[in-house]
């Protein structure tokens, strides 16, 4: 399915725009700043885009608006983003399927992903109630706020939800005693 767009728009001879990462307004080759929402470029790695539609004309399922835009076609799963909200559709930190995200997905997913690397889990312990699920997603949120200073705990309990939700993470249970238990959350494997 992926392989008709990746071969339209790899070509060499594509003349690219640069789009502003945190609202996808259109770039001169040399802003310093977004001339739409003002954020300052230099905080930020913007990407060039082709200039073209994408053919098959995908509306963002996030705010239903803009066609969405190629950005990347050198992976196995494109990646598109929105002009309108800024959320991606792609490969979501290569876990092999495409999803909707934005910048928050992302850098939890990063902080999840890290963490997994240095100590093999990421988890938090919770009282054994009929609401345990909930109460852990509640505990991840506080436990990733420290490393997402100006997010808000609801913000990323939220974003946190959404990735479950999605089948990108899921939850699992590790006993502790009979009052308490471990939840952890890992990537959902694509295979």
């Amino acid at each position: 399915m992926y392989e008709n767009n990746k071969k339209d728009y790899t070509d060499n001879t594509c003349r690219c725009m640069k789009y502003c990462p945190n609202c996808g307004a259109k770039l001169s080759d040399n802003s310093k700043f977004c001339p739409v929402c003002g954020a300052k470029l230099d905080d930020y790695v913007v990407y060039e885009k082709p200039k073209v539609e994408i053919s098959n004309d995908i509306i963002c399922r996030h705010c239903g608006k803009a066609k969405l835009l190629l950005v990347d076609a050198d992976e196995d799963i494109p990646l598109y983003m929105c002009p309108h909200c800024g959320w991606y559709y792609g490969d979501f930190l290569g876990i092999g399927k495409p999803v909707y995200y934005d910048s928050l997905h992302l850098k939890i997913g990063r902080i999840i992903k890290a963490e997994i690397r240095m100590k093999g889990y990421v988890r938090v312990n919770v009282k054994r109630t009929k609401n345990m699920e909930d109460d852990a997603i509640t505990e991840l949120a506080k436990y990733l706020s420290s490393d997402l200073a100006g997010h808000e705990i609801t913000e990323i309990r939220d974003a946190i939800v959404y990735m479950l939700e999605e089948g990108i993470l899921e939850l699992y249970e590790e006993e502790m005693n009979e009052d308490f238990s471990w939840i952890g959350v890992r990537f959902v494997d694509s295979d």
